[in-house]
C-alpha cells in the first residue's frame, strides 16, 4: 500500500505551511489519522479586497496528488443541497475529479485553493447576493460525471461510457475483448489504438474512482 505523501517528509508539511503563509494566513495545517487537513478562514479576494470569508476544511488524501482533496464548508453558511453543489454528507463539489486529475499537472495544493476552491466560494457568494452562477458549472453528481467523460470520450451513450471506464480500470487491455464502442467487433479490430491512448491519459485508479461514484 502506498504510504501517505507526507509520512517521513516533515519538510513537505513545513513547505506547505510556508506556501500558505502569504495568500492564506488564516489556514492552519493539521494532521489527523495520517491525513492532512487545512482548516480556517478562506478569503475571496478581488482587486485586493476581501469580498467574503468562509470557514473550510480541506482534507488532503493519503495518495495525493493521485486523488483530489475533499472540501467542506464548516461554518454552516451553505446548505447541503445539489443546487449549491454540496452532497448530503456536507462534502462540496468544486470540480469534477477527472477533469482536475487529467488536466495539466496539478500536484500543488495552492493550485487547488486558487482554482476550484476560490471559484466555488466566489460562485456561492454571488448566489447569496441573488446573482446567477458566474461559471459554466457541471451538473451535480452522476450527471456531471457522465457529461465530463462523454465529452472526453466523444459520446453521450452512458452504457458506452461505462464500458470504456471498465476497460480503463484494468491493468492490461486484451485485444480479443469486445470493443467498448458497441460495434460488436473485437477490440483489436476496432478501437484498440484509441483505448490505449486513453489509458495513457487515464490511470486505472482514476477510472476505478469514477466507476465507484457512478455505482453510488
Amino acid at each position: 500500500m502506498k504510504k501517505p505523501w507526507h509520512r517521513g517528509n516533515s519538510h513537505l508539511l513545513a513547505r506547505l505551511e510556508e506556501d500558505l503563509q502569504e495568500p492564506y494566513p488564516d489556514l492552519r495545517v493539521v494532521v489527523e489519522n495520517e491525513c492532512v487537513h487545512l482548516r480556517g478562514s478562506f478569503p475571496i479576494v478581488s482587486d485586493g479586497a476581501v469580498l467574503a470569508r468562509y470557514q473550510i476544511d480541506v482534507s488532503i488524501p493519503k495518495d495525493f496528488p493521485d486523488t483530489v482533496p475533499t472540501l467542506r464548508e464548516t461554518g454552516g453558511r451553505i446548505p447541503w443541497v445539489a443546487d449549491r453543489h454540496v452532497n448530503r454528507s456536507g462534502e462540496a463539489c468544486p470540480v469534477v475529479p477527472e477533469e482536475w486529475l487529467l488536466g495539466p499537472k496539478r500536484d500543488s495544493i495552492l493550485c487547488f485553493l486558487n482554482g476550484p476552491v476560490r471559484d466555488f466560494f466566489l460562485a456561492q457568494s454571488l448566489v447569496e447576493a441573488g446573482q446567477p452562477w458566474p461559471f459554466a458549472w457541471r451538473e451535480h453528481g452522476v450527471d456531471g460525471l457522465y457529461k465530463a467523460y462523454g465529452e472526453f470520450l466523444g459520446t453521450t451513450d452512458r452504457a458506452v461510457i461505462r464500458h470504456y471506464l471498465e476497460y480503463l480500470s484494468k491493468e492490461t487491455i486484451k485485444g480479443h475483448w469486445e470493443c467498448p464502442c458497441g460495434s460488436g467487433n473485437k477490440l483489436r479490430n476496432c478501437h484498440l489504438n484509441e483505448v490505449h491512448m486513453l489509458k495513457a491519459k487515464i490511470p486505472a485508479s482514476v477510472a476505478k474512482q469514477a466507476l465507484r461514484r457512478l455505482n453510488q
